[in-house]
């Protein structure tokens, strides 16, 4: 027993040995996600224990036998794992903590720590953008500090968000939307790209992030990327949902009891006899009645449908080797409107929106120091709508009198009125009868992208180019149709066999017509840059300089200036420096090029620079470290660009031969010869330039769990390109001289707050994000003639300030009529009419008389805020939008009802709060009714009686879903996947009440904007 116990012993050293002996060194470097090395990280091998930290160069050695688990971790960076089986050079690149300071952002044409940036720009995790919508710029108001958007219709294809960035700070035509660039890529659509496919979306507001940008960047930057993949096993993602859409809300009209009572009582008012006898209006109402001799429609209720839907699907790939990398996906996006069919006709009118995107990112290491990446993304889409258009179908039900004639007449004939040859409003005509649109589109971006590192010739000096071509085309196919028109017989409904007496009132045909169109353009981008990044100790230099040209080429436009391709040449650079991570300090340049300028000032100079400083990081500002656990102050200051004059060639003087000339002869046999004249007097002309200054405050507190971003900007935009409106008649000019006249001035400010999430207790946490964003603009110079009057200046108020009279209320008394101003100019005043104010005294009311009344539709102050919250394995995100100091001057049948004239156009359902002889209001919606243009002049004048407050907050989206348990369907290779629920545009508060108040329209007739309520599923092989 002995020698057993010996032997054993014996053999312990040369087992440990034999172990050692099968362990093997694994080396490799650790970088971040800038490529810089990152000394100090420390690996472990988990099974052993040993540890080792990298050195300057962010190399490491540590021993592992097969199967070892090893990890990589560092302070404010995601813990790198890996089990070691065949490479014994791991190459690691760690990921900072979302939203640390170590996290690195996207800039202008590259890359920085998020600690190091001194210029304001504001970003989103891409997940919160996943939602089942068309069009991404509707999901980006309140989420997004200095972003103001609103969404303006929801018909399906047309449903995009209008965007600027800090306001509007341009006007007279000029482009005032932000500039987009996808990959580093300008002139891409926002509403293009699958929500699934962002790997980051940036916001560059000030000039020190955009200044790069030159003659482009003073409206803000919106940045983009794409996913790419990453080093690991494939990943494959399958997301798909299926939902219901239906309006946010539907327009209220007049039932037709109410239609016919209100128009008798406003011809009656208006000297007239009334058009309804009590014997039609009870035949109409008794539901006996022959629908065809005395119809009674509801034509929003007879033309749309309560819900429609949609559906989204979404399908990638990623994964790789060390050298190779790649990520795939395909995704599909279906939407139906609500407008309903005819299933009597043989032709699809259905009103449908279909995408396909796809996205191909491969990454490869050619050698150790040479890159190439290649990105291929795209979509197809096809919209069909009926031939009247589906965007006519409310302004036709609108604008159709409810009980005039029905939607058709026995024998599939098309019932309707007409005057001239111009046909009534037949909303059900208009969708189901006038045939089909298609319209197709396609869009292919590539772009190329190589990049070597010189660290062999100058340490930290790398280079890189890229090449991109796009191509976007679009088809129409027009098979419309004008049906023929009858109406009964008013005088006679029968014929003597009994049938209607149907009489034609417009000869139209059958048949479907056939035409096409088509459009596109073709883009090409080069693009080069030289990058310098070295750390020196406790200093970090960066530097970059890029070389970018642009080349568009629109190949269907039939006129000669924009056939011509449209070309920029942009120079830019990018100098920083920190110290100690505590100061930092950079200089940014931007020098760009168009032909669209005159040749003197083709080129523009552009040059910012910006300050940071972390009082955090300070020796006298520990005693405050238990409140602030970081506080940074930043300052930039710098001059972008405001691109487009609208012009092309806006600096040449261009000749017509289709001027206004001389007539010859006698009247009814002369001859016209028409004259030579100037269209466009040639102008220096150029871009406008912002002087753009920043003040930005980022402190966190409760142990890092409570961040505030604060920013205060100001902006002053001069050279804004206008048609001069000072320019005296006398002159003698067909066309006025243009050029770089308008100056604006704007200010605001904008913030971000987030609440990490913080532990509930039993498995739960909850986290809270809000935004906000307010700004103001002042008109400085538009070119216009001074006005008299102060009160009636342009000058001095903000851009889209509407001017009209300023309403007192309603004249109760005949009396009162006598004693107050004259207002015979604007429409003979009756007794519940508007009492327009005597601003300049003169006792009488004119347009001498106008003065600013609102400050127009787009919201000085937008905002949001959110939270999530996590049970287990259950998720609740719910996110809320507001705006403020949006008016809308409503008009049309809104504003004065029956103003379709004739027999057309119905009224709103609130018509009942009016003015009347029994009931002299004081503050009803509608002063005294009117039925023909005299006897609504008066009222039907733009005034503060029309304008409405149209702020309102939207319960935007809410997701609720599961998460189901790791391993549930492991047999089949899944690791997790997720059942939800997502709801989007789910109610509102406002207190307009006429139509859902964020759509562009003054009386309503627009497709609403839609709800949609949607379940689906996610999973991850």
């Amino acid at each position: 027993m002995l020698w057993i116990f010996i032997l054993f012993f014996g053999a312990i050293p040369g087992l440990l040995k034999a172990q050692e002996t099968g362990s093997i060194a694994i080396t490799g470097t650790v970088k971040d996600k800038l490529d810089a090395v990152m000394e100090g990280v420390t690996i472990g091998n988990l099974r052993s224990g040993e540890t080792v930290v990298t050195n300057a160069q962010g190399q490491f050695s540590i021993r592992a036998n097969k199967g070892d688990s090893l990890m990589a971790s560092y302070v404010g960076y995601q813990p790198f794992r890996w089990v070691f089986r065949e490479r014994i050079v791991e190459n690691i690149s760690l990921e900072a903590i979302a939203g640390s300071l170590n996290d690195v952002v996207v800039v202008g044409y590259g890359r920085q720590k998020k600690v190091s940036l001194v210029g304001a720009q504001s970003t989103i995790k891409a997940e919160e953008l996943q939602h089942p919508v068309a069009n991404l710029s509707t999901m980006l108001a309140g989420r997004i500090a200095g972003l103001v958007g609103v969404q303006r219709s929801g018909l399906p294809g047309s449903n995009s968000a209008d965007v600027w960035i800090r306001g509007i700070q341009t006007f007279g035509g000029s482009q005032s939307g932000a500039l987009i660039i996808i990959d580093g890529i300008q002139g891409r659509d926002l509403n293009s790209i699958d929500p699934e496919d962002i790997a980051s979306f940036t916001v560059l507001k000030d000039a020190a992030s955009t200044a790069v940008y030159g003659s482009l960047g003073a409206n803000g930057v919106v940045l983009i990327t794409t996913k790419k993949g990453k080093t690991g096993k494939i990943s494959l993602m399958a997301n798909y949902n299926e939902g219901i859409t239906s309006f946010t809300k539907v327009q209220e009209m007049a039932d037709a009891k109410t239609y016919m009572n209100i128009k008798n009582e406003a011809m009656i008012a208006s000297g007239l006899q009334p058009q309804f006898t009590q014997a039609y209006i009870d035949s109409t109402l008794s539901g006996t009645a022959n629908p065809y001799v005395y119809p009674n429609i509801d034509w929003i209720d007879y033309l749309f449908k309560k819900y429609s839907s949609n559906r989204r699907f979404n399908f990638s790939a990623s994964g790789g080797s060390e050298n190779t990398k790649f990520y795939t996906s395909v995704a599909y996006y279906n939407e139906a409107s609500l407008l309903k069919t005819d299933p009597n006709v043989d032709y699809d009118a259905g009103t449908r929106f279909q995408r396909y995107n796809f996205t191909s990112n491969i990454d490869m290491n050619w050698t150790k120091t040479t890159k190439f990446s290649l990105g291929i993304t795209g979509y197809i889409t096809n919209f069909n709508e009926p031939g009247s258009g589906a965007g006519q179908a409310f302004v036709q039900a609108m604008n159709a009198s409810p009980v005039f004639y029905p939607p058709m007449y026995p024998g599939n004939l098309v019932s309707g009125i007409a005057y001239g040859a111009t046909p009534s409003p037949n909303p059900w005509a208009a969708v189901t009868q006038t045939g089909y649109v298609k319209r197709f589109q396609s869009k292919v971006q590539s772009n190329a992208r190589l990049e070597q590192d010189l660290s062999f010739w100058l340490k930290g000096l790398s280079i890189n180019g890229t090449y991109s071509f796009d191509v976007f085309n679009e088809s129409f196919q027009y098979r419309r149709r004008n049906r023929s028109i009858y109406y009964l017989n008013q005088a006679q409904h029968y014929k003597e066999d009994g049938s209607l007496n149907l009489e034609q009132m417009i000869n139209g045909t059958d048949d479907l017509g056939f035409s096409i169109g088509n459009g596109g353009v073709r883009q090409f981008t080069a693009e080069g840059q030289l990058l310098y990044d070295r750390t020196f100790g406790v200093h970090h230099i960066t530097s970059t300089l890029v070389y970018n040209q642009l080349s568009q080429i629109y190949p269907f436009e039939g006129d000669l200036k924009q056939f011509i391709p449209h070309r920029q040449q942009n120079y830019a650079g990018r100098a920083t420096y920190a110290y100690k991570d505590k100061y930092f300090g950079e200089v940014n340049i931007g020098y760009n090029g168009s032909e669209d300028y005159a040749p003197s000032r083709r080129f523009g100079f552009f040059p910012s620079f910006g300050v940071g400083w972390v009082l955090s990081n300070e020796k006298f500002f520990e005693p405050l470290s238990n409140v602030f656990q970081f506080f940074k102050l930043r300052y930039s200051n710098g001059i972008a660009g405001a691109p487009g004059t609208g012009l092309r060639f806006g600096y040449l003087t261009l000749i017509t031969t289709g001027a206004r000339g001389i007539s010859f002869g006698l009247p009814g046999n002369s001859t016209s010869i028409s004259g030579i004249n100037i269209s466009q007097y040639g102008a220096d002309v150029s871009w406008a330039t912002a002087h753009t200054q920043d003040l930005g405050l980022e402190f966190n507190v409760l142990n890092n769990k409570l961040s505030f971003v604060l920013d205060y900007f100001k902006s002053y935009r001069t050279g804004v390109f206008l048609t001069r409106a000072d320019f005296p008649s006398y002159a003698g000019l067909q066309y006025n001289p243009v050029g770089n006249y308008g100056t604006v001035d704007a200010s605001g400010f904008d913030g971000t707050v987030e609440l990490k999430a913080i532990p509930l207790g039993m498995k739960s946490n909850i986290s809270f994000r809000g935004t906000f964003t307010y700004n103001t603009d002042v008109l400085v110079e538009n070119k216009q003639a001074p006005f008299a009057d102060p009160y009636q200046e342009r000058r001095g108020q903000n851009i889209l300030a509407q001017f009209g009279y300023v309403a007192e209320g309603l004249f109760q008394s005949q009396a009162e009529i006598e004693n107050s101003a004259d207002q015979s100019a604007l429409g003979n005043p009756r007794v519940g009419d508007i009492k327009y104010k005597d601003l300049n005294g003169d006792g009488v009311i004119n347009v001498y008389d106008q003065t600013k009344i609102s400050r127009g539709d787009v919201p000085n102050l937008v905002y949001g805020f959110g939270f999530n919250v996590n049970v287990g394995q259950f998720y609740l995100s719910a996110f809320f939008q507001g705006v403020s100091g949006a008016y809308r001057t409503i008009g049309g049948i809104a504003r004065v009802p029956f103003s379709g004239g004739g027999n057309d156009g119905n009224v709103y359902a609130n018509i009942v709060d009016r003015w009347t002889e029994d009931n002299h209001a004081e503050h009803p919606f509608y002063p005294r009714l009117g039925f023909n243009s005299n006897a609504t002049a008066n009222n039907n004048q733009t005034s503060t009686w029309w304008v409405k407050d149209i702020s309102f907050i939207r319960f935007k989206t809410l997701d609720l879903g599961y998460n189901l348990p790791k391993g549930s369907f492991k047999r089949i290779g899944m690791q997790n996947a997720r059942i939800y629920f997502s709801g989007v545009n789910l109610l509102y508060w406002s207190p307009f009440k006429l139509w859902d108040p964020e759509m562009n329209t003054g009386d309503g007739n627009t497709y609403p904007n839609t709800r949609n309520l949607s379940v689906g599923i996610q999973a991850n092989f």
